[in-house]
């Protein structure tokens, strides 16, 4: 996984990305082609469960490294 370089942005800390969350939209099921100048709305959803649930399948250090 390849980590946005951090260091160039003026307002983010070097190690901020450790606890940061990116959202990125999409349309999945129906795939949508926009037009110039024109938008698209859509809705997002999260599930958030407590930490209990951790499986040990996420190695946390293996996602952060800078392949």
């Amino acid at each position: 996984m390849k980590l946005i370089k951090t260091k160039a942005m003026v307002d983010f800390g070097d190690d901020e990305f450790k606890h940061m969350l990116c959202v990125k939209d999409a349309a999945i099921e129906k795939p949508i082609t926009l037009k110039p100048r024109k938008g698209w709305k859509g809705r997002l959803e999260f599930s958030f469960v407590p930490s209990s649930y951790y499986n040990g399948q996420l190695d946390s250090k293996r996602a952060l490294q800078d392949n």
